[in-house]
């Protein structure tokens, strides 16, 4: 029971270091479009 607990905490720190990865990459995605947008016009 236990290592069901352990597992499923596992399981919500990997899902929510996803979320911020997916987050930051839409970030940084999102910067590269807005400069590359000013520097071709």
């Amino acid at each position: 029971m236990s290592d069901d607990g352990r597992q499923a905490q596992q399981a919500r720190l990997w899902i929510s270091w996803l979320v911020v990865a997916v987050l930051l990459g839409y970030g940084v995605v999102q910067t590269v479009i807005t400069a590359a947008k000013l520097f071709t016009h």
